[in-house]
This record gives C-alpha cells, structure tokens and sequence, in this order.
C-alpha cells in the first residue's frame, strides 16, 4: 500500500468512525426524546423513518453513486444532513422529528453505498481486506461507546446538543472527503459508445446470480433474523429471566462491541481470496448461532459476558469477509448498486427480525428466544452452506480454468 492510499484510508477510517459516533449519539438522543412522552408508537415511527428510506431509495441510490464523481457529491451530501441533523436539535416536535429523520435517512441512503464504493478505489483493490478490516474496527469503538456517550451527554447537555455533535460530525466528515487524494468518478464514454440503459435492478440481480456472493447474503439475512429477534429478546433475558441490573444489561453490550473491534482487526490476516471469503463468512456465523444458542443456556450473567464477547469476535470477522467479498466480487462500475441492494435486503431483514422477535415474546419466553434463534442460525449454514459451498467451488474452479 502506497504512502497515499494508507493516509486516504486512515483519514477515511477515522471520518466514518467518528460519523458513526455522532450517529450513534443522536439515535440515542432521540429515543430518550420521544419516550420521554409515553407514546409507544413514536418509538415505532423513529425506527420506521431511520430504516424505510434505506429500502425504498436503494434502487436509485445505488444508480447515482456509480454515475457521479463521489468526492463531490458525498461531501455535499454530508452538508445537507448536518443541517437536517442541526434542524433536529432545533425543532423537537414528534412530527417534525420523525420527519427529519425520515429525510435525514434519505441521505444516508446515497452515502452509505457510497462510502462503500469508494473504499476499494481508494485503497487499491488488492488491499480490500486490510482496508475494510481497518475501517470496520474505527465504526466498531463508535458503535460501542456511543450509546454511553450519548445517555451522558442527553444528561448533562439536554437533548439538543448531542444532535449538533452528530451535525458536525457530518461537517467534518464532508470537509475531510474533499481532502482525500483520491476519487471515484464515472466511465468517460467514448463518443462511438453508445449510452447503456438505465438499469436500476442490476444490484439485486448480481447478489442472487453470482456463485460467490448468493450463498452469503442467504445465510447472512437468515442470521441477521437471528440476530434481530435475540437484540428484542435480550434486555429481558438479561434483567428479568437472570435477574441482573441495568448496567450488567450495558455491560453485556459493551463486551460484544470489544469482540466485534477485535474480530475486525483479527480479520485484517484474511487472505483475498473469494473462495476463501465465502468459507469464513459461512463459518464465522454457524459460531454466531453456537454462541447464541449458548447464551440460552446459561443460568448467571456472568457466563453471557464472554459468550458475547466471542459473538462479537465473529460478527467482526463476518463484517470485514462480508464487505471484501462485495467488494472484489463486483465489477468497479456497478459496486455502489450492490452495496445500495445488499444494505436494503440486511435493512428489510433487521426490520423484520424486529417484529418477529416482538411477536415470538408474546408466546415464548426470552430463553427460549435465544435457543430457537441458535438453533435456527446454525441448521440453515450447515444445511444451506454445503450446497452453496459446493456451487461457489465451481465457479471458481471454472474461473480459474477460464484464465
């Protein structure tokens, strides 16, 4: 890696970090927000407006990101949701704030694909793993230490303040994108090239056809309910199934996140191999629904703490194979509609696993939660995983015949 992509990546590293941070604050800030009236629902809206527009707008987003100069654009994007965020912090009204949220994802959908298509230009496509590995760890401390940071700052500061700190998060993030040195700009077209059609599908249809990357988003969205239906179940399992305190429950995050950290730097040895990608993800999350599992058995809170701390560890492995895999798998032209497609299929997932893990507390208890959810995640890798094993190694063997 040359002097120039290792500064790009670290800059860009710590851009995303700390945007994850000031976004991590102000989601926190603003469920304190509106439960503090008692109205259930506008929990259910905010989550509704910080997820729909991720879905809807991924087909375009995805469109634009791969046919404008990314530099550019993203730094304005960021200008425009520091002032939605700012607005936030002005305006507290459930209405309003449902719907600057609403539109403030609205941006989030172009930039999250296109900070993802960047990456690998910026850091030279035979460095993926180590940049993904790197920029997965700095968004890893964000996502732990944010809820905390921002429950102190709605304390000691209201609860406008935090929304400015995610505002200039979004300012420093646009300034910092200009000073990268490097950037992703659309194919010049020769003038005997014709223009080609506007293909706002070609993402979803990538993702479902290629050998390598079909059987990780299947086993990645079943665990991902997994996943999402234990988040629902897990506060309950831990204060009123073990008897624990509030801050046992914090803790219990925390650990994760210090695995996930860990287990995306660990994953920066991966080999950038799409075969070898393919096994890690696939193992990594038949560990995930083990540890899970696990989690359901035990009978004092103390055992969860490194039960999720090694869960953890494998959902940073799964980050990091799980974006290289994307990334090098995906022809340059068309990475941010298969980022845009993927971050929508995971979103309409989460969105899901949310509901179903609501629905299955109403008649199983917390435990049981955690054991089917276990259960589940493990069978479908080791039932699905072989055969699509299988497929992949073919494809890659034909690949390498074909060269």
């Amino acid at each position: 890696m040359s002097a120039v992509q290792r500064r790009d990546l670290r800059l860009l590293a710590l851009l995303r970090g700390v945007s994850v941070l000031g976004d991590s604050i102000a989601l926190i800030t603003l469920y304190l927000r509106v439960a503090h009236g008692g109205q259930g629902w506008m929990i259910a809206a905010l989550s509704i407006a910080a997820a729909l527009p991720l879905v809807a707008l991924a087909p375009v987003a995805g469109y634009v990101v791969d046919h404008v100069p990314a530099k550019t654009f993203l730094s304005l994007l960021c200008l425009v949701e520091a002032a939605v965020c700012a607005s936030i912090g002005v305006w507290h009204g459930n209405f309003v704030t449902v719907v600057l949220m609403a539109l403030l994802t609205c941006g989030v959908a172009f930039s999250l694909p296109g900070y993802s298509a960047l990456v690998p230009t910026l850091s030279g496509e035979e460095n993926v793993v180590v940049a993904q590995s790197t920029i997965q760890s700095f968004q890893g401390v964000a996502l732990t230490a944010g809820p905390a940071l921002g429950g102190l700052l709605v304390g000691a500061t209201g609860q406008s303040w935090p929304l400015y700190f995610d505002a200039l998060s979004f300012l420093l993030a646009g300034v910092g994108t200009l000073l990268l040195r490097t950037d992703r700009r659309p194919k010049v077209l020769e003038t005997h090239e014709t223009k080609p059609e506007r293909d706002l599908g070609a993402g979803v249809r990538l993702i479902f056809t290629d050998p390598m990357l079909r059987p990780v988003m299947v086993t990645v969205t079943v665990f991902m309910l997994s996943l999402g239906a234990v988040n629902v179940a897990e506060v309950f399992f831990i204060t009123r199934t073990l008897h624990a305190s509030a801050v046992f429950y914090g803790l219990t995050g925390t650990s994760f996140g210090v695995g996930s950290v860990v287990g995306s730097l660990a994953s920066k040895r991966l080999r950038q191999d799409p075969l070898v990608l393919v096994s890690t993800s696939l193992l990594a999350i038949a560990a995930i629904g083990v540890l899970i599992g696990a989690v359901g058995l035990v009978e004092h809170v103390a055992y969860v703490f490194p039960l999720m701390a090694a869960t953890g560890v494998a959902v940073g492995v799964v980050n990091v194979a799980f974006s290289t895999l994307f990334a090098v798998q995906t022809p340059e032209s068309l990475r941010g509609r298969v980022f845009a497609a993927s971050g929508a299929l995971f979103t309409s997932a989460e969105i899901s696993s949310m509901a179903l893990g609501g629905l299955l507390l109403t008649t199983l208890s917390p435990r049981t939660v955690f054991q089917l959810a276990g259960v589940f995640s493990t069978v479908t890798v080791f039932v699905i995983g072989p055969l699509e094993l299988r497929t992949s190694r073919r494809a890659r063997s034909l690949e390498v015949q074909g060269d």
